[in-house]
């Protein structure tokens, strides 16, 4: 059965330079990176043939989610696959789900014709990032000469993006169930020469590790849902478990990410470089270099679905569940309910979307010293720098780090933004974070009588204004969150206070 897809072509390959036809269909494929304002181009190689089980729906799933979230994505996948008892594409697996074709498929590999191995990575040489899935050992040998002639390998991307694209595997299963001779040494050949490894749990992860794979990330498709059309998707949901996946497959993806990091020993994992801050900190810069004492282990499936990266507080309950569930968890103790609340839905969007596992994530803290965020985030294993600004020095000039050097700042209550600063820490944030970075802050929500406070529609031109400078709201702006605004905006009685406090996370394209 043949895919009903269009299949694009790569640009300057020629019939005569290609004799193979599903490689020479590959000369037009427009392709700068930033076609439509996209922020990684990135190629994804793998199975995609309608009703052929798992491995193809979940590749064609990411095409689809990775081209959702802005980014230039081609599928390069198989013309002619490999034998049909070992192929991955032959294990057809019952109720598996039928993912739509994505629009931009390329079929140029051929396991009869190994040519198209190395003329398909050359082709792939101009690429942010090439995302191999690997489903058995069998496809190693094409999978190392395709990316051997893309340039790419363990530790030839360069932090700037520019050389040779990052090379990374999705291992759907690091090795069989019923492992032949051999199996171990093809899959580790594979492993010692990319930049990352995707699995799907932890077992698999350790199994990778044990093959030499030089960064292992962990996340978990099976909480994912089917893919949408996209014509049904104006702005990603970042909120949903596809997004988790994607956001680790981003930060793999990026070339601000060195593979050197994950190697070295547990007690030596702290944020490097350093941010070069100026004289501001709150806590000495050698806090970050002390020896790390035993952490609480705070994964995504331990936090509760009600706490959001974006989220709106206009009752005290929620804030007094808040600290209640933080406490219960065994984090430290915070005497605000409303610094709690603050700070938990950011720490949510740090675990589910800044952390590759080793908490290596580089998290600047300007809420203040009563603000439980720094103190909790520590407690899971980070070492977050915390900033603490003069009353006469505005955020943006006591903050001083070099360019794209962050992973994560939070301005949050008691020391949150207001209508003065809001724009002016965003600015600030869209220079000094990396691709794929978080800004959490905290907005006090009240009349235009209330000093420093936002309303609903001030909310909306905030988030238009954040699109301008390259940030995505983490979180569903159309559906509870201006509910919820609108709700508390309704139930205020006074006229010169806040009546609620808004928490929006972006993340930087």
């Amino acid at each position: 059965m043949n895919e009903p897809a269009v299949h694009p072509r790569w640009p300057m390959v020629t019939a005569a330079d290609n004799p193979h036809p599903a490689v020479a269909e590959m000369a037009d494929v427009t392709g700068s990176a930033g076609v439509g304002g996209s922020a990684l181009k990135l190629a994804i190689v793998g199975p995609s043939h309608p009703g052929k089980g798992a491995v193809a729906a979940h590749t064609k799933a990411l095409a689809h989610h990775l081209a959702e979230a802005g980014h230039d994505v081609t599928l390069v996948s198989w013309s002619h696959p490999f034998p049909q008892k070992r192929s991955p594409e032959a294990r057809a697996v019952p109720g598996a789900p039928d993912i739509p074709a994505f629009h931009r498929t390329v079929r140029a590999l051929s396991w009869a014709r190994p040519d198209t191995w190395v003329r398909t990575g050359r082709r792939l040489r101009g690429f942010d990032a090439v995302i191999v899935v690997q489903a058995t050992p069998i496809e190693v040998p094409a999978h190392l000469a395709m990316l051997r002639a893309a340039g790419a390998g363990a530790g030839t991307a360069h932090p700037s993006g520019s050389g040779p694209p990052r090379s990374i595997v999705i291992a759907h299963n690091v090795l069989p169930q019923q492992s032949r001779l051999g199996d171990s040494a093809l899959v580790r050949s594979l492993f010692e020469r990319v930049d990352a490894v995707m699995v799907h749990s932890h077992e698999q992860a350790r199994r990778a590790r044990d093959l030499h794979a030089v960064r292992v990330s962990v996340a978990n498709p099976a909480e994912a849902g089917p893919v949408r059309h996209q014509q049904q998707v104006q702005t990603p949901d970042l909120s949903s478990p596809w997004a988790h996946y994607v956001g680790a497959m981003e930060a793999l993806a990026s070339p601000h990410w060195r593979a050197a990091e994950q190697d070295r020993p547990e007690s030596s994992l702290m944020p490097s470089p350093m941010p070069s801050l100026r004289t501001r900190l709150a806590a000495p810069v050698r806090r970050m270099r002390q020896r790390r004492g035993p952490t609480l282990s705070l994964t995504r499936v331990d936090l509760p679905e009600w706490v959001r990266s974006s989220d709106v507080l206009g009752d005290g309950a929620d804030a007094d569940d808040a600290r209640a569930w933080a406490r219960a968890f065994g984090l430290p103790r915070c005497a605000d309910p409303v610094a709690a609340w603050s700070a938990l839905g950011a720490l949510a969007a740090i675990v589910r979307l800044s952390d590759d596992g080793h908490r290596s994530a580089v998290i600047l803290d300007g809420s203040g010293v009563h603000s439980p965020l720094a103190r909790w985030a520590r407690a899971i294993g980070f070492a977050p720098v915390e900033l603490v600004f003069p009353d006469t020095v505005s955020s943006s000039s006591a903050l001083d780090v070099d360019t794209a050097s962050l992973d994560v700042i939070t301005r949050l209550h008691p020391n949150g933004c207001d209508s003065e600063d809001v724009d002016e820490v965003l600015s600030e944030a869209s220079l000094a974070l990396r691709s794929g970075g978080l800004i959490s802050l905290t907005l006090p929500l009240g009349p235009a009588t209330a000093d420093g406070s936002v309303g609903p529609a001030d909310v909306r031109a905030l988030l238009a204004r954040a699109h301008a400078l390259g940030f995505v709201l983490v979180g569903d702006l159309d559906g509870d969150i201006t509910t919820l605004m609108r709700a508390a905006s309704e139930g205020s009685q006074g006229s010169d206070a806040a009546y609620a406090l808004v928490r929006l996370t972006f993340r930087r394209l």
